[in-house]
């Protein structure tokens, strides 16, 4: 296979910067496009009406295109300019013209420009109609290569960072950092402090709540093919698909009530020879046992020794991550060489209190951030369907998260409504919430929607 190289394709476009960059990241969400395009690059100063963007291709060949991205990107309007006599462009040549990278890898990350929306009218569970002749992603066929990384590692039991990527790499499988983020949420696998290492959590069955009088356990850690067979012997079993099928699928068994999960078990093991653990309902022991946001902090990993002169800054504002001189303020950075280059060196978030550099997930740096900004965390809550929504511009971090994902062993849904993207989380109870939103300092409504 020929080795993939970055080259640049330039167009010029008059219009709202804005929209610009929403709309391309959402064509890359919507289409698994991230594998092939992970950067947008704007003009500096591109307030004025009409400037030059450049997209980040990832191909063999510079200047060559993929079937997908002119499918799916180039009827956009935004493209209908390409800038004449080249067809692709190094990043040294664009490099004095253009400002900071758009990260479009993930729509779930901050888009430049982006206004948080806090409107009490705005309904995330309203359901905003789409095209019929859009193209539905096919999740099953996705999903299997998904189940099969699981039964991998499942396997391979434990290893490093670099081994979990040439696993996707062999699968076929983009963007492994957000996999494995995913992987960690449903409690299939761990990960070290520094991320260097994951190991794959034992088999167990995690109890949710029923509205009916039945027991349902969903299958988190290590998974074969034949274990579900040999599960469904003893019991029904429904499969959970998640949204777009970037997941392995989810397992949930269905028991006449709690008692008989402990002879179900004995009876697998029989058979298998395997030991499952009976976990109990690990979303609501999360809520009781995670800290509170501050607490959170300061257990976060500590990165000493980093001198701030021999390096670029940039801090997040609240929408993007801009130039600046670090001047030991609390909140979200960039660390970037001196020298330059695509991508940056770490993102980290500073405690001007403790004169710390904290390294986590992403979107717990983020929302710490946010928190420092005094920007206002909101999230909804349908207390009829036992769903929450989180705008995913405020997505929560990841040990918060899983215990919203483990309540349903489903990931969350994207809502789109006029105003924002909202991150729907199913059977989440009342008291869930409550705990979660506490420790959080998140300001939650509730009320009934007609979705």
């Amino acid at each position: 296979m020929a080795n993939v190289q970055r080259w640049y394709a330039g167009f010029s476009y008059r219009g709202n910067v804005k929209q610009l960059v929403d709309k391309i990241s959402e064509k890359v969400l919507e289409h698994n496009l991230s594998q092939f395009v992970p950067l947008v690059r704007i003009e500096k100063g591109a307030k004025r009406r009409s400037f030059y963007f450049f997209i980040a291709v990832e191909t063999p060949q510079p200047g060559d295109l993929p079937e997908p991205v002119q499918s799916y990107l180039m009827p956009l309007p935004f493209f209908k300019s390409p800038i004449k006599g080249r067809s692709s462009f190094r990043y040294d040549e664009i490099k004095p013209m253009v400002g900071a990278a758009h990260d479009v890898h993930d729509y779930t990350n901050p888009i430049p420009y982006q206004i948080v929306e806090s409107d009490s009218n705005d309904d995330p569970f309203q359901i905003i109609p789409t095209s019929t002749t859009q193209e539905v992603p096919d999740t099953e066929a996705i999903s299997q290569r998904y189940q099969q990384l699981l039964y991998w590692l499942s396997a391979t039991g434990k290893g490093t960072w670099k081994l979990f990527k040439k696993a996707c790499q062999a699968m076929e499988i983009e963007a492994p950092g957000r996999i494995l983020r995913r992987l960690k949420l449903l409690g299939h696998i761990e990960s070290s402090a520094d991320g260097r290492h994951w190991s794959a959590a034992p088999t167990s069955l995690v109890q949710i709540e029923s509205q009916s009088e039945t027991a349902k356990f969903i299958l988190c850690g290590q998974q074969t093919g034949h274990l579900l067979s040999v599960l469904k012997q003893y019991a029904p079993v429904n499969v959970i698909h998640h949204s777009r099928g970037h997941a392995p699928d989810g397992l949930q068994i269905q028991l006449p009530d709690s008692t008989s999960i402990n002879p179900m078990i004995e009876q697998v093991k029989t058979s298998l020879g395997l030991s499952i653990q009976n976990r109990g309902n690990v979303a609501k022991q999360l809520a009781k046992i995670l800290p509170e946001l501050k607490e959170w902090t300061l257990k976060l990993r500590n990165l000493p020794g980093i001198v701030p002169s021999l390096y670029r800054w940039k801090r997040f504002d609240g929408d993007d991550f801009t130039e600046c001189v670090f001047s030991q303020q609390t909140g979200l950075y960039e660390m970037w060489d001196l020298d330059g280059g695509d991508r940056s060196r770490l993102t980290l978030f500073y405690d001007a209190a403790t004169n710390s550099w904290r390294q986590g997930d992403w979107y717990g740096l983020r929302f710490l951030a946010l928190q420092h900004r005094d920007q206002p965390c909101i999230a909804r809550y349908d207390q009829v369907k036992a769903r929450l929504a989180v705008p995913y511009s405020q997505r929560w971090p990841q040990l918060y998260e899983r215990a919203l994902v483990l309540a349903s062993g489903q990931l969350p849904n994207y809502q789109k409504t006029e105003q924002s993207l909202w991150l729907i989380y199913e059977n989440v109870g009342r008291e869930l919430v409550q705990q979660l939103t506490q420790k959080l300092q998140v300001t939650w409504e509730e009320g009934i929607t007609n979705a």
